[in-house]
Parts: C-alpha cells; sequence; structure tokens
C-alpha cells in the first residue's frame, strides 16, 4: 500500500500522473505547445510593458520610477519573442532555455515591484509566484524546484532589506502562498499532461493503420497534397504491391499474411521514414521521399527486396519521381505513374514465376 503510495507520488511529481514511455512520447507535442504558449505571452507581456512604460510617463511616484523596469523587461521579451519565432522553429529542442528565461524574468520583476515599497507588503511577487508556473506544459519537480528558489531568494531578500513590520507577514504569505502554488501546479499540469497525451492517441489511432503501424489511408489523402511543399528540388514516390497475400492467407492463415504485411512496412519505414510510408490498401504501400536521387531510392529497393526475400517474401515495386518547377507539379500523377510502374513489376514478377514453374515441369517430365 505505503510502496504504491509512493510510487504514484513519484509518477506524478516526474511525469505529471503519466507513465515514463508515455511522458516520453508526448515530449514533441509539448515542445510544441510550449512553443505557441511562449509566442502568445511574449507577445503579451511585450504590450503590457510598453504600456506600463509609457503610463509611466502620466504618473507620479510608483509608476514613474519604474519606467526604466519596464523598458528593460519589454526588450527582454522582445528578445525572447525573436527567438521564438526564428530559433526555435528550427531548433525545437531549446524551448524550455527560452520558457525557463521568461518566467525567470516574471519572477526578478515581481521581486524587484515588491522591494520597492519596504515598507509595504508584498502583492506582485506572490501573483507572479501563483500564475507563472501554470503558464507552460513542464513536470511538476522542475516547477516545484523553480517555485522553492523563488520563495528562498524572496525571503533572504525581505528579511535583510525590508520594513521589521512587514517581514513576518511577507515571509509566511511566500511560503504559504508557495505550498499553494505547487500543489496547483501539480494538480493542473497533471490534467494538462493527461489531456496532451489522450490528444495524441486520439491522432495516433486517426492516422495510423494499427496492424503494420505505417500511416493509414486517411492519413495519407490529408498529407498527399502537401508534399509539393515540402520538396526543394524534387520528389519521389515509391509505390509497392505485395506478392502473394491472398494465398499465403490460404495456405498459412492470417497470422502469416500480417507478419508478411508488418515486415514489409518495418522495412520501407527503415528506408522511407515512419511519416512518409502509408498502407493504401490490404496489401498495397506507398512511401515518398524528398530532394532524393532515383539512384539512391532504386538501390534501398533493391536491398529492401533482398531483406524480405531472405524471409520468403515478395514484394514489387514502382518508382516516379517529379522535378520541382515554378508551375508545381500533381502529385497525383507522380503516385499514379509509380503505382502503373508497379503494376509493370507485377506482371513481370508473375511472368517469371510462372516461366519456372513450367521449366520445373518440363524437367520432371
Amino acid at each position: 500500500m505505503q510502496k504504491n503510495y509512493s510510487h504514484r507520488v513519484k509518477k506524478l511529481f516526474l511525469h505529471a500522473g503519466l507513465e515514463k514511455e508515455e511522458y516520453y512520447k508526448v515530449i514533441p507535442r509539448i515542445r510544441e505547445e510550449n512553443i505557441i504558449l511562449l509566442s502568445v505571452f511574449s507577445q503579451l507581456a511585450v504590450v503590457m510593458f510598453v504600456l506600463l512604460f509609457f503610463a509611466s510617463f502620466f504618473s507620479s511616484g510608483f509608476a514613474s520610477v519604474n519606467s526604466k523596469t519596464y523598458i528593460s523587461f519589454a526588450i527582454i521579451m522582445l528578445v525572447i519573442l525573436l527567438c521564438v519565432r526564428f530559433i526555435l522553429p528550427k531548433q525545437p529542442k531549446y524551448v524550455m532555455l527560452f520558457v525557463y528565461t521568461f518566467e525567470i524574468m516574471l519572477f526578478i520583476f515581481g521581486i524587484h515591484i515588491s522591494m520597492l515599497h519596504l515598507e509595504k507588503p508584498a502583492v506582485t511577487a506572490v501573483a507572479f509566484l501563483l500564475v507563472s508556473p501554470l503558464l507552460f506544459y513542464d513536470r511538476p519537480i522542475r516547477l516545484t524546484f523553480m517555485i522553492a528558489i523563488v520563495v528562498a531568494v524572496f525571503c533572504v531578500m525581505v528579511v535583510n532589506f525590508k520594513n521589521p513590520d512587514v517581514i513576518q507577514s511577507d515571509v509566511w504569505n511566500m511560503i504559504t502562498f508557495g505550498v499553494v502554488a505547487v500543489f496547483t501546479t501539480v494538480f493542473i499540469m497533471s490534467i494538462k499532461m493527461r489531456t496532451l497525451s489522450q490528444s495524441r492517441q486520439i491522432e495516433y489511432l486517426s492516422q495510423t493503420d494499427l496492424l503494420t503501424g505505417a500511416k493509414n489511408r486517411n492519413h495519407y489523402e490529408n498529407q498527399l497534397a502537401m508534399y509539393p511543399q515540402m520538396c526543394n528540388s524534387n520528389l519521389i514516390c515509391v509505390y509497392a504491391d505485395v506478392n502473394g497475400l491472398h494465398e499465403m492467407n490460404n495456405n498459412e492463415g492470417h497470422q502469416a499474411g500480417d507478419r508478411m504485411l508488418q515486415e514489409v512496412a518495418k522495412e520501407m519505414q527503415q528506408s522511407f521514414g515512419v511519416e512518409d510510408t502509408y498502407r493504401i490498401g490490404g496489401d498495397e504501400f506507398v512511401s515518398f521521399s524528398m530532394d532524393g536521387g532515383v539512384e539512391n531510392i532504386s538501390s534501398e529497393i533493391e536491398q529492401i527486396s533482398k531483406t524480405l526475400e531472405q524471409k520468403g517474401y515478395f514484394v514489387s515495386f514502382g518508382i516516379a519521381s517529379h522535378e520541382i518547377s515554378q508551375d508545381g507539379f500533381d502529385v497525383y500523377e507522380i503516385v499514379k505513374e509509380a503505382e502503373s510502374n508497379m503494376f509493370d513489376a507485377k506482371r513481370e514478377y508473375y511472368r517469371e514465376l510462372d516461366n519456372n514453374r513450367t521449366n520445373r515441369m518440363q524437367k520432371k517430365d
């Protein structure tokens, strides 16, 4: 009982309630969401600090002395925004670096504002402490660690610089709301991560052929028109048809036929990528290669054929390639051409098979 509870708490803090394997599957989606959120919140922060900067010229006292602070943080947030726009699309793995920078800047701003009036209780720092950890997706353990550091830094500054009349209330308020922030962050982050995981699973089921792991016909239809926009020089289509599936199902059972389809999908995915390999029919697969050479693709197909033949599986392949031009091209025509070439290869396969059977029969006679 105690061990099970300890495991649940550990899983909650380390992976927001998800299993470790599922959490790592969600990481690409976490990065995507954080990039979007960082873009939105950094824009809002720039606008907020710029407005505060201009408002400081029309106010006296508290606001006016913060004009330099406002413009400084506006510039920092603008730099973060520019990095989000120009760096993260190419290097999404660095998104958390900018997320932490953004959050740390908010905490520094909150503490700075709270320390301007040493005789008054802190409000801004507490507000940012409660809100900032909830803005993005992250592991609760890291957010908890960050909250603890902010609380410790703030308490040290309060004890050393603030008026004795407000030290006790500020320290206890910060510690209390720090604990509240931890529990709130863990709870809300687990809900957000679970929602993200469920969304990933739904998307996976809607896009994936469950037998082979290749992308399914539905995803193929949705993505097909996008390929011309994803190429710089050329697009190559590989059309594959598994020979003898019907006969294998009849002679050895459907499990044997399923294994054959799985092996074909596995080899094609290894050569052409998981995202660009589709099962579009019972025994038909299509893969795409962008900006590659036909000779290299032909070598890949030859290697796939040899590997599969060693396992007793035979596949007919067809290739079609088209160069990118200013007028674009019809991707459907490329697929049709590759399919036509596949049928030629399939006819040749069965012609040779018939000839081999005839030769064996003649030898017996």
